[in-house]
């Protein structure tokens, strides 16, 4: 069957989207799953997708063993490939002192040593020549020597050539030919194109080579000419050398290494974890505690440590712990902008006194004045919800308690610092609670732990929860359960999630496969499922950006929003069918699919190996409606299972 064949179908299926799985029956929420559709629900909501083999697995342990196994990721030893994955993907291990030195500072392949410009003008001649009549810019060009005129011509703009002799400006056209030769010969002295490099027999082999012969090419250069071999290739030709492949990020934009990293890792942990209740909630508390990589230098050099030090480690833990460590984090401060909040009293005492211009300022902050973003958003999005009881003016004195939150050297080597000078140290009020005057970053800490325990906090907290694991409108009666347990635990996240997977709801016919999977897993899912060997993730991360999450890109404070009609756009939908088709096809640059397992299968056996159940009658019927008259590859009918509805939902 043909591409276009494939995604006809594929589009066909995916006209299911909308429909309810569980009918009109009374009370779905206590309709029992049969004890086979509760192992592929948990490793449907506790796992980025089964992998071949999950589903015995948890059979022959029960699943309630192996979810409290998940739910204790220091027990599962976890995957030595994980770790060979994670290995070239040096920035994530690094300081964010290293990260500057290493990416963000100019380096011998990364930059064009074309000789520093030095203005060779004295200030009267630059006067005359930049804005003097024709006759002194005539005047101020001949009485330079030949060395120095031909520099200053190559560089001047237009407008100082207007007037002049017509062999001046033959001369400054000359000049700037030259310019741009020399600086064309320094590029290809730093970057040489591959014909300079390579013989033609070895580009061929570098091109289009079999992935031994490549290896074998690549193996037998020293690093610099790795480095530029590298640079001179498509990136497209490396998705088997990833390596190679960074290495030539490197040479071209070193900056984005640091972000690629992170996307790659991302991916890698969703495939290759054992750990996979740990990676879905490290997925779902980063969204939750959201920060944008784009907000600038200091935002993309202590990514990698917010997600490894304030998110990953707790988890599993009590939420105070999770909200005071992103409260803290450079990456929070710096994003909605705490860290240059200040009292106002600080513009007539102090630091910031002389009508607001810097008197002695030991972290060099720029003078705004009180900053409410991250008081709201605290209160809006991390603790108590929109509707949380709280009025603007707890926003104004939350975010006057949290002043001096700062970062110190927030270009070079930042971290967090309370900056005494900054904060208000007068009397507030926050939620019906008194703040004494007079204090300094116990201010901010007695905010934590008035939000992180308020029943709004633990009601909201758990439906979120509820929304991600169980369906989009979870029962309030479950939510219920769930905030009783986050009060009643000190905000223990794993108790308040062990009563929400050993509850009714979770394992009822209300709960089954109502959840559309976001991008990410939808990529991870298909990759899993498959079985596929991922040997660069580069181009699954772009994959998940094509469907509309890039990874670590959300503008917003509130992240992407966990709702069903959030990834159901016509543009997202069809990039889920088109690297469905791609995944199946063996087209996906970095990830080799085996199908030989599928071969002489019919499409209800696939469909059964993918989606780990048997697939609807009108899945079956769509498929074999876009097969046509002729008997469809395996390859074909794979990616029209993963393009289905039913592969969809999880």
């Amino acid at each position: 069957m043909s591409m276009r064949g494939v995604a006809t179908a594929a589009t066909a299926l995916l006209l299911g989207f909308g429909t309810s799985h569980y009918g009109g029956a009374a009370g779905p929420f206590d309709a029992k799953l049969t004890p086979d559709q509760q192992i592929v629900q948990a490793l449907n909501r506790l796992t980025f997708g089964a992998r071949p083999g999950d589903v015995e697995e948890v059979r022959k342990i029960g699943v309630e063993k192996w979810i409290e196994l998940q739910l204790h990721p220091d027990q599962i030893p976890e995957n030595p490939l994980l770790q060979e994955k994670l290995k070239p993907l040096e920035s994530l291990d690094m300081t964010p002192a290293e990260i500057l030195r290493e990416y963000y500072q100019p380096n011998q392949m990364g930059m064009m040593r074309v000789g520093a410009f030095q203005d060779p003008l004295t200030p009267e001649q630059r006067r005359k020549l930049y804005n003097g009549t024709a006759e002194e810019r005539k005047a101020a060009v001949l009485a330079l020597d030949p060395e120095k005129r031909s520099q200053i011509l190559a560089t001047v703009p237009p407008n100082v050539l207007e007037g002049l002799p017509d062999d001046i400006q033959e001369e400054a056209k000359m000049a700037r030919q030259r310019q741009v030769e020399e600086r064309q010969k320094e590029q290809r002295k730093l970057h040489p194109p591959l014909q300079d490099l390579l013989t033609p027999a070895e580009a061929q082999i570098a091109m289009r080579g079999t992935k031994e012969e490549r290896q074998a090419l690549f193996s037998e250069m020293d690093i610099t000419r790795r480095q530029q071999v590298a640079w001179a290739l498509p990136p497209a030709t490396l998705a088997d050398f990833p390596e190679m492949r960074r290495l030539g990020t490197v040479a071209r934009t070193p900056r984005q290494v640091v972000l690629q990293d992170l996307r790659q890792a991302r991916l890698y942990r969703a495939l290759y974890s054992n750990r996979q209740l740990e990676e879905v909630l490290t997925d779902f508390w980063f969204n939750h505690f959201n920060v944008f990589e784009s907000k600038g230098e200091p935002e993309q050099l202590v990514l990698a440590d917010y997600e490894t030090q304030a998110i990953r480690p707790h988890v599993l833990g009590h939420f105070k712990d999770l909200l005071l460590a992103t409260a803290r984090h450079p990456a929070m401060l710096y994003y909605l902008d705490n860290w240059t909040s200040l009292s106002g009293d600080v513009f007539n005492v102090g630091p910031f006194a002389q009508d607001g211009r810097t008197n002695f300022n030991p972290f060099n902050r720029p003078a705004h004045g009180l900053n409410e973003n991250y008081g709201r958003e605290l209160m809006e999005l991390h603790t108590l919800g929109v509707n949380g009881g709280y009025t603007q003016e707890d926003v104004i004195d939350v975010a006057r308690c949290f002043t001096g939150w700062t970062i110190k050297a927030p270009n070079s080597k930042p971290e967090y610092v309370f900056a005494a000078f900054m904060h208000d140290t007068g009397e507030k009020t926050v939620l019906g609670h008194k703040i004494a005057a007079g204090r300094g970053e116990e201010d901010g800490l007695q905010v934590i732990d008035i939000l992180a325990h308020h029943p709004s906090t633990a009601h909201f907290i758990s439906k979120k929860l509820a929304q991600r694991f169980v369906a989009d409108d979870p029962p309030e009666a479950l939510v219920d359960r769930m905030a009783k347990t986050f009060l009643k635990t000190d905000g223990d996240l794993r108790a308040v999630l062990e009563t929400m997977f050993t509850s009714r709801e979770f394992f009822s016919q209300g709960a089954w496969e109502t959840k559309i999977k976001s991008p990410l897993e939808m990529v991870a899912s298909a990759v899993r499922a498959t079985g596929a060997e991922t040997a660069d993730s580069f181009t699954l991360a772009q994959k998940v950006a094509d469907m509309g999450e890039p990874l670590y890109g959300k503008l917003d404070p509130s992240g992407f929003k966990d709702g069903s009609e959030t990834w159901m756009s016509t543009a997202n939908l069809m990039a889920r069918i088109n690297f469905a088709v791609a995944l199946a096809s063996d087209k996906i640059p970095g990830v080799k699919v085996n199908t030989a397992p599928f071969a002489d299968k019919d499409a209800a056996a696939i469909s059964h190996d993918l989606l780990n159940r048997d697939a609807s009658p009108e899945t079956l019927a769509a498929i074999e409606k876009g097969q046509g008259d002729k008997p469809a590859s395996a390859a074909a009918t794979v990616g029209l299972v993963l393009s289905s509805p039913e592969f969809q939902r999880r």
